[in-house]
């Protein structure tokens, strides 16, 4: 009899499963969004010739690319808005996007924008399969998570823009989330840094938490990536490595620009000057040296995947140019974080996160800013409004050292050891 009233208080506890005709019903609904998305973005391109701008520099710079070497960073895509953009990525990047110069502009754009839904798609889906949702859970837990994130404005810029981003979050995930380790650990961070050299950042991590092996594969693959391209276009790559990777001119043409979230957009909005070299590069030093010893610390001793996020924070931060359409990162953050606050009754974590969400939501008025004529030049609470990401992630930072710093004084204190899950439940093991 007690067995049996046991048996039964602990069904109680366990959250239903998702009926079969729901977790398929979720699975279509997930597969429709990622179509919708694909034909409204052609139909708008098609009918406005509008948005889409840098997917519209990728394809200017492969076609240039594909005409011959030393073409490809000489010539820019002009949009309707007059602002110019150059191809800014490695040459092995301009080889791999060549197809889309094969396909008319709208295929282009809805081929790309159901490739960065159904990658978003993805990325959701390895969050909440590292957090512990039950695979029959998952389908409907990742279509709420989908809707939920798919306002803000990292995200909505970035299906606007035609990035590149969600796609190298989803490789760097691939090899990083707990639970995913295997021989091919690294590939796929190689990959995205050949694309785009900013996830290397992940190659420190995986120094610094001794993963040798994966380290060296993803060194050995971006590597292979240069060969690649000076294979290809040796011109062009001997520009781009031989100095024009650090030309920030190409990339912006002022750093205040409210778009700009990184800790060099956020000095020079500051100081109303973007001519802060020296300032910047000092507190870069120093955040980037903080943030990665925090997401080490937290590797090590406390959470993998939370160390990954702060690794892509920090590199966000320290980037001279991180504009709003990289921070697709908060996306993985946010799911991540709702899930643990959600499984651990932490309420004033939810509304913490509730807040965050809005304020990205929010941030899509940032695109006003040009067109308004206030961009740029930012007092008072302004200077709030116009950093609201950096804040964010510094905020993040903080609170992250806060935690570990408990977390250690909690185990110093009872005499534990460090065990998966002490003391707040908030460890994923670490992939070997």
């Amino acid at each position: 009899m007690t067995n049996a009233s046991t048996a039964g208080s602990e069904l109680s506890r366990t959250p239903p499963a998702t009926p079969p005709v729901a977790a398929a019903a979720s699975r279509a609904t997930l597969v429709g969004i990622v179509a919708l998305l694909a034909v409204a973005a052609a139909l708008v391109h098609r009918g406005t010739g509008r948005f889409w701008g840098d997917l519209a520099a990728y394809r200017t710079g492969a076609a240039a690319a594909a005409a011959g070497d030393g073409n490809l960073y000489q010539v820019s895509y002009r949009g309707a808005d007059g602002i110019e953009l150059g191809f800014t990525y490695p040459p092995f990047a301009a080889l791999l996007l060549r197809p889309l110069t094969a396909v008319p502009a709208e295929v282009a754009v809805g081929l790309w924008t159901a490739a960065s839904a159904a990658a978003l798609v993805a990325v959701v889906g390895l969050i909440l399969n590292a957090t512990g949702v039950k695979p029959d859970r998952r389908p409907l837990a990742t279509l709420f998570a989908v809707l939920a994130v798919l306002p803000l404005f990292p995200v909505t810029g970035h299906l606007q823009a035609g990035q590149v981003g969600l796609f190298l979050m989803w490789m760097v995930l691939h090899d990083l989330v707990p639970g995913r380790a295997s021989r091919w650990c690294g590939v796929g961070i190689g990959l995205a840094a050949g694309l785009k050299l900013t996830p290397l950042i992940f190659v420190g991590l995986l120094l610094l938490t001794g993963r040798i092996r994966a380290a060296v594969t993803a060194t050995a693959v971006f590597l292979a990536t240069i060969g690649i391209g000076f294979a290809w276009r040796p011109t062009d790559s001997a520009w781009f490595f031989g100095g024009g990777l650090l030309d920030t001119a190409r990339v912006t043409g002022d750093p205040r620009t409210i778009l700009n979230q990184s800790l060099a957009g956020a000095l020079a909005r500051i100081a109303d000057t973007p001519d802060l070299a020296w300032v910047w590069a000092v507190t870069a030093a120093l955040v980037a040296a903080a943030g990665t010893a925090l997401a080490v610390w937290c590797a090590r001793t406390a959470d993998h995947l939370i160390a990954v996020l702060a690794c892509a924070g920090t590199g966000l931060l320290v980037s001279p140019v991180s504009w709003h359409h990289h921070w697709v990162w908060w996306v993985p953050a946010l799911v991540l974080l709702a899930d643990r606050c959600r499984r651990h009754g932490h309420r004033l974590g939810i509304t913490a996160l509730g807040a965050v969400w809005l304020a990205l939501v929010a941030s899509t008025s940032w695109v006003l800013a040009a067109p308004g004529g206030w961009d740029l030049h930012f007092t008072g609470l302004g200077l709030v409004y116009s950093n609201l990401y950096v804040l964010i992630a510094l905020a993040g930072l903080v609170l992250l050292a806060a935690w570990l710093l408990r977390r250690s004084a909690a185990h110093r204190a009872t005499g534990a050891a460090s065990r998966p899950g002490q003391p707040d439940g908030f460890r994923i093991a670490v992939p070997e």
